[in-house]
């Protein structure tokens, strides 16, 4: 126990080389603490938004955008009796239709999307936009809507705030021209839904309005299923029971259209995960530098050291600890830079979906205890190879 408080406080003794030894350390686990809660803030958000989607069916016009996945925007409308249809299906649990529009902020220069809900399913649908508040207030007439949480921190990020309780110009298609209305944003929601939360929401006859949409047609139809395992016979037997009927239908399982989304974001983060293994090394690199040349100064109290009866193992142990405990002082302080980094980010970038988890603690944790005995192994055991004659006698 001596041994091992005498190696701790040894660790403070040289303070250049304490200083060099953490600073190595805490950059490398810095950039693994941001990359790993990067890469999970990213397995997040997207295990949500497929577990929302996962036993969901979309129909919509044969010309819906990315298969009908952004719920029928810049599609032909599709006839309102289609969901009574759709209904009469066995293993449908719920089917409703959704109205979307397009419109421009003002001060931006590319349109955004409205979603639009009837009360009847408003009250009905737990999942619908208007039913997952999370500040303010649902709509209350065709003047109010309500913002994505995604699409509000996107706004706020380009100097464009939408703040719950002010009135804002939208810029909406009307005869070939463009005219200029004015909309109070009473809420902000979150769905889990990336698809949804990056949008507005509003009245289901706001959305027609401003889309032009008649009150027989709708812009997709939304379908859940009783059980995943009935996803595909029901999409079957959807596309059987409207086969032939106009306008054309497309129908689309979500999970099919966001799979291949999905394996992209795993192939970068397998490659953001290189990059820590990367930080890692180089950190364990650093480490060891710093502290062989500690122990090549020092080689002189090594063998006074063994002169007085010290053993090799406990030579090494000393050096051992002592990088050990300058790792994980670097460890530490490397996380507290990586938290700071997730924060400057969330500011600067909109970043805000990385997370620190307890399972990316662990990683990091392990990290700091890796680098040091890694870059604590070669420089202990130079110090243990020391011959006191020959280091006394060259003194």
């Amino acid at each position: 126990m001596s041994l091992l408080i005498f190696s701790i406080q040894n660790a403070f003794r040289k303070k250049a080389v304490m200083i060099l030894a953490i600073l190595g350390v805490a950059f490398g686990i810095a950039l693994v603490t941001f990359l790993l809660s990067l890469v999970a803030g990213m397995e997040n958000r997207a295990e949500r938004t497929l577990g929302d989607l996962s036993n969901r069916i979309m129909v919509s016009g044969r010309d819906a955008l990315f298969g009908g996945l952004f719920l029928g925007m810049g599609t032909t409308p599709i006839p309102l009796s289609y969901v009574e249809t759709i209904k009469s299906i066995p293993h449908v649990e719920k089917a409703y239709p959704q109205v979307s529009a397009i419109m421009r902020p003002f001060q931006v220069e590319y349109n955004m999307p409205l979603y639009g809900y009837g009360d009847q399913y408003i009250s009905t649908v737990a999942g619908l936009p208007h039913n997952k508040i999370i500040e303010g207030t649902a709509p209350e007439n065709d003047k109010e809507i309500i913002i994505g949480a995604s699409l509000q921190k996107y706004m706020k990020f380009i100097n464009t705030p939408y703040e719950i309780g002010n009135v804002y110009q939208f810029i909406v298609p009307e005869k070939g021209q463009e005219k200029v209305l004015e909309l109070k944003v009473v809420g902000v929601y979150q769905t889990g839904n990336e698809v949804l939360d990056s949008a507005f929401s509003g009245s289901e006859h706001l959305a027609r309005d401003i889309g032009k949409i008649p009150d027989e047609k709708v812009s997709s139809i939304n379908v859940t299923v009783d059980k995943i395992d009935n996803l595909e016979s029901v999409a079957q037997s959807i596309r059987n029971d409207l086969s032939g009927k106009k306008p054309e239908v497309q129908v689309v399982l979500p999970n099919e259209v966001l799979n291949p989304v999905k394996d992209v974001l795993d192939i970068f983060g397998r490659f953001l995960i290189a990059v820590s293994v990367v930080a890692v090394v180089v950190g364990a690199l650093t480490i060891m530098v710093v502290m062989l040349l500690s122990v090549i100064n020092r080689m002189r109290e090594f063998g006074i050291l063994k002169a007085l009866g010290w053993t090799p193992a406990n030579i090494i142990f000393l050096v051992l600890v002592e990088s050990l405990v300058l790792s994980m002082l670097g460890a530490a302080l490397g996380v507290a830079l990586g938290y700071a980094g997730l924060v400057l980010a969330r500011e600067l970038i909109a970043l805000d979906f990385a997370r620190i988890t307890w399972q990316t603690a662990q990683y990091v944790c392990l990290a700091g205890i890796l680098i040091g005995v890694v870059g604590g192994i070669y420089p202990a055991l130079r110090a243990g190879s020391a011959v006191p004659a020959r280091i006394l006698r060259g003194a």
